[in-house]
């Protein structure tokens, strides 16, 4: 199991091995296994568990210029808020110019975070400590500036999970097929025989 490790990286959610011969299948779960267990069959009882159970998830996806918030009961989307908001591109100019430019780019994406933050917490407040797990998607870098800036997503911290949602364009198109990227495990599968 440790070259399976090694080969999946440390995902906060676990890896489900199973073993046949010379193949290791390991399945990484879209959210943590709750427990641990070892058999000397396939039981697959853990995995199908978590699979199951109907989860409350929180998805907050950003780009520069648009952001998505949504809340996953199940599949179910039962909650969520879309917007756009300007933001300048990169300016290439040299001098007081590109300064000017620079520090209204900088004020255009702090408002950005600001309000997602804010979409985010009304989002959120009405589900109380209810949500299981929360999801971020976007750009890592967006992502980053706006955790740092947010501390009601950082006080999230304990059931926010690492992976992050790939998101070209965050709006009402990607949280309404949001689900099948939330609920996604990644299988992979190690032949020994064949050194893979």
């Amino acid at each position: 199991l440790a070259g399976v490790m090694i080969a999946l990286g440390r995902p906060d959610t676990g890896v489900a091995a199973f073993w046949e011969t010379d193949i290791v299948t390991a399945v990484v779960p879209p959210f943590p296994i709750a427990e641990d267990a070892a058999s000397a069959g396939l039981d697959a009882g853990p995995l199908r568990r978590l699979l199951g159970r109907r989860l409350r998830v929180a998805v907050v996806m950003i780009r520069l210029g648009r952001y998505a918030v949504g809340v996953l009961d199940g599949e179910t989307l039962v909650a969520s808020k879309t917007d756009t908001r300007y933001v300048k591109s990169r300016h290439r100019a040299g001098g007081s110019s590109q300064r000017r430019f620079e520090r209204s780019r900088e004020r255009l994406v702090r408002e950005l975070y600001d309000r997602v933050c804010e979409v985010a917490s009304d989002i959120l407040r009405p589900f109380g400590g209810t949500v299981d797990h929360l999801l971020l998607g976007g750009e890592k870098h967006t992502v980053g500036g706006l955790l740092r800036r947010c501390e009601a997503l950082r006080r999230l911290k304990p059931i926010t999970l690492e992976r992050r949602l790939d998101v070209r364009k965050p709006g009402q198109k990607a949280l309404d097929g949001i689900h099948d990227d939330v609920w996604s495990s990644r299988v992979v599968v190690f032949n020994r025989a064949a050194g893979e």
